[in-house]
């Protein structure tokens, strides 16, 4: 048996890591929740200010959704913590829509799966467990949450509890957690049967144990008290006699509202409801994820992942919990361009989001605190440009002309201006040109920690993507008969012949300092500016230097898991480059394959026509096609980077999985290229 396969519907990992827990992401316009391999999470709700509505714990798998079993011979859990008991079978489906976990013990098998509904701020938990021995079973199930009701991670959940009560609510088996102070957040969970036990102080239920092994669990009863001041858990216990064959099937909810708990109370009435909305939701999300086009593939493999977690991973990304409290500006300028292809009302919603980010003057936020604290206003002076990108690519896969004259207001007025009259402030607001003959880059551009160039430095790369968006720019008006008071000819020229001078001889430079130093010269090649060159458009100029520029790129940046994002790396700080430089050699953006960076360069020759080596390292991107025990990442869901090997040891090392961009352009790659040309990966 593989560890682990890619189903046509599903993920499945048929034996638990220890590396670190693989996620998968649940969510609906009002809720999510994160949950691991192993059955640790959390959930927040949706809307901002989101309350982040049970514990969590971001370094260990300690806190989540948890069933202990004690048959009497082991005590054990479905998802293998936090009992750490051994399993004679273990499986854990992540699909999109839900979780779930199959184990067996003893004679017992256990299946719990976890969902979300349609709508509404509650999760559903379901478990059978089934006798499958030739004997009678005397069982003992205990089903775990804790949980925090705050609307920020940044407390200690221990004190926080002195604020928060709980109560127990037979009629309707609930446990009630109350804050007693601010917004008097109400939380719940629920059993759809009566429990024959529970308890809501996690001090309690561990007694002289520990979260490994609860001294509840050891003696099999709860103490059936509420708490005041503890760390909060919903807990609920049930003995079961099983004769063989027999199963028995239950129900949790877990969530915020009072009306919610009424709403549960009344819309389940029984198992039958609770398994009609698990068929619900995986069905809703298979018809979100399939399209008709992806029938032509052949890999099964690639083919399994495109009708699954790839365009799932743009959902999560774009509407659930995998970005936090901030928003970036070219972050979910990229997440509605994937999303268009799936969703278009809702990368509508996000492009106008955007719109009311951009001040009169045409800059942009850099990041926006939707939970109410400080915004990111440093100045990257690429970021209003992807506003006509993310229109544009938006404007081809609805049709919908009309969101160019929707009104808006900017940040710093009421007055609401058209979607066109943003872009065109946008434009007027970055092509300033600085002596050096490149547009001034502000703080920065795409890459932050490229962050020693000065305000007054000139970024290669931005008068590339300058020539980008006029042509989308250009598309617009022409498509549309729209007109403004940019030269978009001229400027393009300049944007052009500006980045010539900076020509290394076999590539093109990064930049320049507001000093006059370049970065990026013979010493040292840079992925972007190579790859922006035929995306930008550009090489139409120059195909000579266009395939130079290509082959350089492929030959300097070659790396076992892929093409890294600049070399040589950086061991010491420089202060020409700045943050780049301050990063570990092999993390993230020093000396990595950074997956969004090297997902530009595929694109980049998918565009050239360059087939064959865009699909080698585009199988160099794909998570399936690594092997986990180096990577240590989820083989089903997009990581931010690969660590470059710097050190040995952490070669290939993934890091941040669900939160790349990267997944928007192999979107692009997708329905631009791959599709429409009929070209296939070889499995």
């Amino acid at each position: 048996m593989k560890d682990w396969e890619l189903q046509e519907d599903k993920f499945v990992l048929n034996t638990p890591q220890l590396y670190r827990p693989w996620y998968n992401y649940l969510s609906n316009p009002d809720y999510g929740l994160k949950i691991s391999h192993l059955g640790d999470g959390f959930a927040t709700t949706i809307e901002e200010p989101r309350i982040v509505v049970t514990n969590y714990d971001f370094f260990s798998p300690t806190k989540g959704r948890f069933i202990y079993i004690n048959d009497g011979q082991d005590t054990w859990s479905p998802s293998f913590y936090p009992a750490r008991t051994g399993l004679d079978l273990y499986k854990c489906v992540h699909a999109p829509g839900y979780t779930q976990f199959i184990s067996e013990k003893n004679g017992i098998s256990a299946e719990h799966t976890l969902f979300l509904p349609e709508r509404g701020t509650y999760e559903i938990g379901r478990v059978v467990i089934k006798n499958k021995s030739g004997e009678k079973k005397s069982i003992s199930f205990f089903c775990e949450c804790e949980m925090l009701l705050y609307n920020s991670f940044a407390i200690d959940p221990v004190y926080y509890s002195w604020y928060t009560d709980s109560r127990y609510l037979k009629d309707k088996s609930a446990l009630l957690f109350s804050k007693k102070h601010g917004d008097k957040t109400v939380g719940f969970f629920k059993s759809l049967a009566r429990p024959d036990g529970f308890d809501s102080s996690l001090f309690q239920f561990l007694g002289n144990g520990d979260i490994f092994l609860p001294e509840s669990v050891v003696k099999r009863k709860t103490r059936n008290t509420v708490s005041g001041g503890d760390p909060y858990i919903g807990l609920f216990l049930f003995n079961l006699d099983l004769a063989p064959g027999e199963e028995a099937v239950h129900a949790f909810f877990t969530g915020v509202g009072e009306a919610t708990l009424d709403h549960i109370s009344s819309a389940y009435a029984d198992m039958e409801k609770v398994n009609q909305a698990f068929n619900q939701t995986a069905l809703d999300w298979k018809k979100k994820c399939d399209k008709k086009e992806f029938s032509s593939l052949k890999s099964s493999q690639f083919k399994n992942y495109v009708r699954t977690f790839f365009p799932y991973q743009i959902y999560q990304q774009s509407q659930g919990l995998v970005r936090s409290t901030y928003r970036g500006f070219r972050d979910v300028a990229q997440d509605s361009m994937g999303l268009s292809y799936f969703d278009t009302l809702s990368a509508r919603d996000i492009i106008l989001t955007m719109c009311t980010k951009q001040y009169a003057n045409g800059r942009c936020l850099r990041q926006w605190n939707t939970g109410g604290g400080y915004n990111d206003e440093r100045d990257f002076r690429d970021l209003p440009l992807w506003l006509p990108v993310a229109v544009v690519k938006y404007m081809e896969n609805s049709g919908d002309t009309g969101i160019l004259d929707h009104k808006t207001p900017y940040l710093d007025t009421e007055e609401e201006l058209s979607v066109y009259d943003h872009i065109i402030a946008g434009f007027h607001y970055v092509l300033q040109f600085g002596k050096h003959n490149l547009l001034e880059m502000g703080i920065g551009d795409w890459n932050d920690a490229l962050s020693g160039l000065g305000k007054k430095g000139g970024s290669v790369w931005l008068n590339q993507f300058a020539y980008y968006a006029l042509e989308k720019l250009n598309w617009i008006n022409t498509t549309y008969n729209k007109t403004c008071d940019i030269n978009i000819e001229d400027q393009k020229t300049k944007l052009y012949e500006g980045i010539i001078p900076y020509w290394a001889g076999e590539w093109f430079s990064r930049g320049i300092t507001e000093e006059g130093t370049i970065v990026g010269g013979p010493e040292r090649i840079f992925i972007l500016p190579q790859a922006w060159f035929v995306i930008s458009g550009m090489h139409v100029h120059d195909s000579k230097k266009a395939e130079t520029a290509l082959k350089s790129m492929i030959n300097k940046l070659d790396n076992e898991y892929g093409l890294l994002k600049c070399s040589p790396g950086f061991d010491d700080y420089d202060k020409t480059v700045g943050n780049l430089s301050a990063l570990s050699p092999g993390m993230a953006e020093n000396y990595a394959v950074y997956n969004h960076a090297a997902a530009f360069a595929v694109y980049a020759l998918l565009k050239y026509g360059w087939n064959e080596a865009a699909l080698k390292y585009l199988k160099k991107l794909l998570p399936m096609y690594k092997n986990y025990t180096k990577t240590r990442s989820e083989p089903f869901v997009l990581v931010n980077y690969y660590n470059g090997g710097y050190y040995d040891y952490k070669k290939g090392q993934g890091g941040i999985p669900w939160l790349t961009s990267t997944v928007s352009w192999i979107a692009l790659m997708m329905f631009e290229e791959l599709l429409p040309k009929g070209i296939q990966i070889d499995e």
